[in-house]
This record gives C-alpha cells, structure tokens and sequence, in this order.
C-alpha cells in the first residue's frame, strides 16, 4: 500500500464509527419513528444506548489496550460497528434495534481510539487526515438518504441500513489492511505510566466539547423542521446541508495543516471549537438558508479536529507507550459529555418552549471549552513523543 495513501486508508475505520454509524443515524431516525410508531422516549432511547455503548467501549479499551495492543481492538472495534449497522436494518424488534445500536456505540469506540493512536506513530498530518475521513459517511448519506426517504417513504430505512452496513464491509477491509502496516506504538502486554494532573485544561475542554457538539448534531435537523426555508423542500435543505458538512471535513485536514504542526500546547483544540461554536450558533443569529449553509460550512471544518487535536496533544505529550491509554481516557470524558449533552439540551429546549435554547446553550458551552483549553501548556512526561 501506498505510504500516501495510507491515513485515507485507516481513515475508513472514522468514515464506519462516525460518519455512517453516528451521523447516519441523525438522519434516518425520523423514518424509523415514524415507521415504528415511535415515541420521543424510545427515539431517545436508541440514541442513548449509542452512547452508552460508545462510553462503555472507551472504558474497556482503558483497560484493555495495553494488555491486547492497538490493533486487535481496532480491527474488532471495526468488525463490530459494521455487523451491528447491518443487523440493524434486518429487525423491527426495539428490543434488537437498541442492542445493535448499543454494539455500534462500542465498536466505534475501539477504532476511533485506537485508529488515532495508529494515525499517531504516521505523525500528525495521518492524525487530522484520519478524523476528517468521517466525511465520507456524511457526505454519501447527506446526499442521498434525504431523497430515499422523500420518494420512498419511511419504510424504507430498513433499507438504508442494510445498504449502509453494505458500504462498510469494504471499507472496513480497507482501514484494517491499512492498519496491519502500522506498527504498534507501544509493547502489548507492558504498562506505561503516566500523570494526568498536567493534562486537566485539555481533558476538560474535550469533556465540554462532547456536551456541545452533539446537540447540535441531535437537533438540528430538527430546528430546519420548525424554521422551514421558503422556496426549498426539506429533503433538498437537509441534503445540501449535510453535503455541505461532510464536504468541509475531507478539506480540515488542508484548512487546518498549520495550526496543528508542531504544536503540544492547547492552542489546536481552542481554535476548532471557537469555529465550531460560531458554527453552532449561526442558525440562532441568522435564521437563513445562508445561515444554514454557512454553519454547515463551519461545523464540517472543525466538528472533527476537534479529536484531532486531543490526539495531537496526547501523542506530543504523553510517552508513547501510554497513547492509547490516554486517548482513551480521554475519550471517555468525552463519552460521559456526549451522553448527558442531548439529555440536557432536550430538557433546556422543552422548560422554554423553544429549541433555539439548547442549541443556543450549546454553542455557549463550545466556547467556554475553547477558553479552558487555552489555559493548556505543553507538558512533555517522560518519554514523550515530543512536538
């Protein structure tokens, strides 16, 4: 395999976790609802079983990564997300669909963990590029479930799954081929330690990002519903703007290029998230198709480098034996966020009759993690990667 073309290669491993089995589901959820007869609970339910699954596979691979290694976890974190994405379009059982839901919140844990570790030994430019392979899965299912659902009702999100899990298949092959190239950063079996004392400005920021990025990504769609743009069907809104997300996560990598280069310090992940939270926010301040767009645009470029640059500051900070359990630490706070945001920005947006409110609140909680992560100074442990 090509050296150029490998970090696009892992990056499939982000396109399956994220882009088709997180972002996917923000899409074909109202179908499904609607099909199934379900209620707001059960709809939120299933999200949250994503969650939870994804938070319990972050605390395993805690656990796990050191003992096991990187690339066992990855390649069954892979498997695992793209069986589940598959199985679930073949049930109409609730019970099953928030089983299958829950195995893809923790598949997608391990190979979004340990696929940025492996990202990291390439160096930091496979880091971004790896992150921002999620684009894939946004950008296919943006332009097109929108319209599946339009002209063939929502019975058919049986079918978008099954096609989805379908896609993954050789994307997973690809991410797992390209990870069998790269070599482990640390010794299975041997612990490394590490102190997390000085990394508390940057954990912290992360955690505020899983609280605020994902209502944005919940409601969103549901916001366009009740602010409809005249001129324009729903399933070309949603679609444009999706496209328009996925679209400006495969240019971060270049967008971004030198902000992260050469940099162990919090600056990265305070600068995404003052994009990403002006991004959350424009839909509120200019309530537009422009607005729309434009926020799309913004969330796209940096909703992903986020995990970029809490991946870039572990791999320059941290010993290199120790990436994976870091990122995993780290990923759980983040985890424990993205749990509690969309209950909070529900319960916000519900107490004040108005979504505008949680999604308002969100984008106010972006911007305070972009003000704790500047508080960040590198921190270099022993045996750390350096910048």
């Amino acid at each position: 395999m090509n050296p150029a073309i490998l970090p696009w290669a892992l990056s499939g491993a982000s396109a399956v976790a994220v882009g088709f089995a997180r972002f996917a589901y923000a899409l074909i959820l109202p179908s499904m609802q609607v099909d199934l007869n379900l209620n707001y609970a059960q709809a939120g339910w299933l999200n949250t079983a994503n969650a939870l699954g994804y938070l319990l596979g972050a605390l395993a691979t805690i656990g796990l990564v050191q003992r096991y290694g990187n690339h066992r976890l990855f390649t069954l974190g892979a498997v695992l997300t793209t069986a589940a994405l598959l199985l679930t379009g073949v049930t109409r059982d609730f019970t099953l669909l928030t089983f299958y839901r829950f195995l893809a919140g923790a598949g997608a844990a391990g190979a979004f963990i340990c696929g940025g570790v492996l990202a990291g030994v390439l160096g930091t430019r496979a880091i971004v590029i790896f992150f921002s392979g999620a684009g894939i899965g946004m950008l296919s299912t943006g332009a097109l479930l929108p319209w599946l659902f339009e002209f063939a009702g929502p019975a058919a999100w049986t079918w978008a799954w099954i096609a989805i899990g379908a896609v993954c298949v050789p994307i997973t092959a690809l991410s797992i081929a390209a990870s069998a190239r790269i070599d482990e950063p640390g010794v299975p079996g041997v612990s490394t330690s590490w102190q997390w004392r000085p990394c508390v400005p940057e954990f912290t920021a992360y955690f505020v990002f899983g609280l605020g990025y994902i209502a944005y990504i919940t409601f969103i769609i549901a916001w366009l519903k009740q602010h409809p743009v005249a001129g324009l069907p729903p399933a070309a809104v949603t679609s444009i703007m999706w496209s328009i997300l996925g679209s400006m996560t495969l240019l971060a990598p270049w967008l971004w290029r030198r902000v992260f280069n050469g940099r162990g310090d919090g600056l990265p992940m305070a600068a995404t998230m003052a994009v990403l939270g002006s991004g959350a926010a424009l839909p509120m301040l200019a309530p537009s198709i422009v607005g729309v767009w434009l926020s799309s645009a913004l969330v796209g470029a940096s909703v992903f480098m986020v995990p970029a640059a809490a991946t870039s500051f572990v791999k320059a900070n941290l010993p290199r034996g120790a990436w994976g359990s870091g990122l995993a630490v780290v990923t759980s706070l983040f985890a424990i966020g993205q749990t509690i945001g969309p209950v909070g920005a529900g319960w916000l947006s519900d107490r004040w009759g108005s979504l505008s409110v949680g999604l308002g609140v969100s984008a106010g909680l972006l911007f305070a993690g972009a003000l704790v992560a500047m508080m960040q100074r590198p921190c270099p442990q022993e045996g750390a990667a350096g910048r």
